[in-house]
C-alpha cells in the first residue's frame, strides 16, 4: 500500500504545464533612483521538468552566472523567495533569548541544511530523505511548545518559530526593484541583456529556457506592434509558415519602416495573444526576418504567460485578446511617471484598437493593416497608407525622439517662437 500511495503521491505531483518558455522584462528607471520590472513570467514544463516543485533556478545574465535565483511552484511557474538568508540567524537568537529569560530545556538545534543543488529537490526520492531529516526537527519544536505551555505563563512575551511553509503556502514574488549599483552587479546594462534560466534533474539532464531583459529610461517613447497579421500577413498561416520553412509570409516594407522607427529614438515593442510556450519559435521568427538586409528592431517581446489551450481559447473561440494586451502593456505603463509613454500602434484588428486606445494613445496613431499591406487610420479611415509610403514619411509620422521632447515640455518649438502675438484687446469696450 505504501507503494501504491507512493505512486500515486508522485503521479499527482508531475508539473501540469507541457513546455517552458520565458517572457521578456523590462527595467524603468524611476524618479529616486531604482530601476523597477516588469513581471519575470518564467515557466517549465513537465517535458523538461517532470516534478517542479521547490526546484532552484539558476540565471546567466550576458553570459555570467549571477547569484540571483528563482524557485519553481507546482505549475513549473518560477518566482523569487522572499524568505531571506538571515531567518534563521533570527530564530537562533529568539530561542537563545528565550533560553536565559526562562531557563526552559530546549532541545539543541540541528544543523542547518545547505541549500542542495536543483536536481536534488524534484526527485520523489530525494523529497522523501529531506521529509525525514526535516521531522525529527519538527517533533522537537511541538515538544518545546508544548512546554512552553504548560510552564509559561507569560507565552504573549516569546516569539513563536514558524514552521517551513511549502511555495503553495509562501506567496512569492516575480518583480525585482534594483538601485544601478545593484544593476551592475547583475551584468545588466542598459538596452538589450540576454538572460538564460536553467535548472538540472537527475532523470532529465538540464533543461534551459531564454528570455532578453531590457532596461529603458523615463524619457523613451514606445511604438506598439502586433506580430500576427501586423508583420505576418495573416494570423494563423502567419504563425504555421515559418515552421515549415517559407520564411516570406511577412508583410512588405515592415522591417524597413520599423528600422526607420527605431532610428529615430523609438522603442519597439512587439506583442502577441501567443503563449509563453511559444515564446522561442515567436523570438526566432523576429530575429530571422530579413528583408533587404534589413532586420526587425530589438525589442522586448510580451507574449501571454497562461497555457497554450487558455491562450487559444482567449483568442480564437472567445475572441477576447484584448483582455490580456490591456492588462500587459497597463504593467509596463504603471513603470512610467508621465500618463503614457505609447507614442503609436499598430495592429490588424478592430481588437488592437481598443487595447491600445485603454492605455492612452490616441485614435490618430493608430493603424490597421489587412492581408493586402493597405494601413488605416482611425480618424479618416477613407484614407488609406502603406508600410512603404510611411517610409517616406517617417519623419512626419514619427518625429525624432530629441525633437519631440522640448515641443511636449516647453514652448520653445519653432511655432510658437515664430508665430504672431495675439492682439491686445480692450476688454472694457466690449
Amino acid at each position: 500500500m505504501n507503494f501504491i500511495s507512493g505512486i500515486l503521491s508522485n503521479i499527482a505531483n508531475i508539473n501540469s504545464a507541457t513546455l517552458s518558455g520565458a517572457i521578456d522584462v523590462v527595467f524603468v528607471e524611476q524618479e529616486d533612483g531604482t530601476y523597477r520590472s516588469t513581471p519575470f513570467q518564467v515557466r517549465f514544463g513537465k517535458m523538461g521538468v517532470v516534478w517542479s516543485k521547490k526546484k532552484i533556478i539558476d540565471m546567466e545574465i550576458n553570459g555570467k552566472e549571477v547569484e540571483l535565483r528563482m524557485v519553481l511552484d507546482d505549475n513549473g511557474v518560477a518566482y523569487f523567495e522572499d524568505q531571506s538568508d538571515g531567518d534563521s540567524d533570527d530564530e537562533d537568537q529568539v530561542i537563545e533569548a528565550v533560553k536565559e529569560r526562562h531557563s526552559c530545556p530546549i532541545p539543541e538545534a540541528r544543523p542547518k541544511l545547505e541549500r542542495q543543488r536543483s536536481r536534488h529537490l524534484s526527485d520523489p526520492i530525494d523529497k522523501t530523505k529531506l521529509e525525514d531529516e526535516l521531522l525529527p526537527i519538527q517533533e522537537d519544536l511541538i515538544e518545546y511548545s508544548a512546554f512552553k505551555a504548560s510552564s509559561n505563563p507569560h507565552l504573549n512575551e516569546i516569539d513563536e518559530i514558524d514552521f517551513p511553509t511549502s511555495s503553495t503556502e509562501k506567496k512569492g514574488r516575480n518583480t525585482l526593484e534594483l538601485y544601478l549599483e545593484e544593476l551592475l552587479d547583475l551584468n545588466l546594462n542598459f538596452g538589450s541583456n540576454e538572460v538564460v534560466f536553467s535548472t538540472t534533474s537527475q532523470y532529465q539532464g538540464t533543461t534551459r529556457c531564454f528570455c532578453n531583459v531590457f532596461v529603458w529610461q523615463q524619457r523613451d517613447k514606445i511604438i506598439i506592434s502586433d506580430i500576427d497579421g501586423t508583420i505576418t500577413k495573416s494570423d494563423v498561416r502567419g504563425m504555421i509558415l515559418p515552421l515549415i520553412g517559407v520564411a516570406d509570409w511577412a508583410q512588405g516594407e515592415v522591417t524597413n519602416l520599423y528600422s526607420k522607427i527605431s532610428e529615430n529614438g523609438y522603442k519597439i515593442l512587439y506583442l502577441s495573444a501567443r503563449s509563453i510556450s511559444q515564446s522561442a519559435e515567436t523570438k526566432a521568427y523576429l530575429l530571422s526576418l530579413n528583408q533587404g538586409n534589413l532586420k526587425l528592431p530589438l525589442g522586448p517581446l510580451f507574449l501571454n504567460p497562461e497555457s497554450a489551450l487558455k491562450s487559444f481559447k482567449r483568442e480564437v473561440i472567445d475572441r477576447q485578446p484584448e483582455i490580456f494586451k490591456i492588462q500587459c502593456l497597463q504593467v509596463l505603463q504603471g513603470l512610467y511617471g508621465c500618463p503614457t509613454p505609447y507614442f503609436a500602434g499598430y495592429g490588424n484588428r478592430p481588437n488592437d484598437v481598443t487595447a491600445y486606445q485603454a492605455v492612452g494613445i490616441p485614435r490618430s496613431r493608430i493603424f490597421i493593416i489587412n492581408k493586402t499591406g493597405n494601413l488605416k487610420g482611425q480618424v479618416c479611415q477613407n484614407v488609406q497608407t502603406s508600410y512603404k509610403n510611411q517610409c517616406a514619411l517617417v519623419d512626419l509620422f514619427f518625429p525624432p525622439v530629441e525633437r519631440l521632447e522640448p515641443q511636449l515640455e516647453d514652448e520653445t518649438s519653432s511655432f510658437h517662437y515664430w508665430k504672431d502675438p495675439l492682439p491686445d484687446v480692450d476688454l472694457s469696450n466690449l
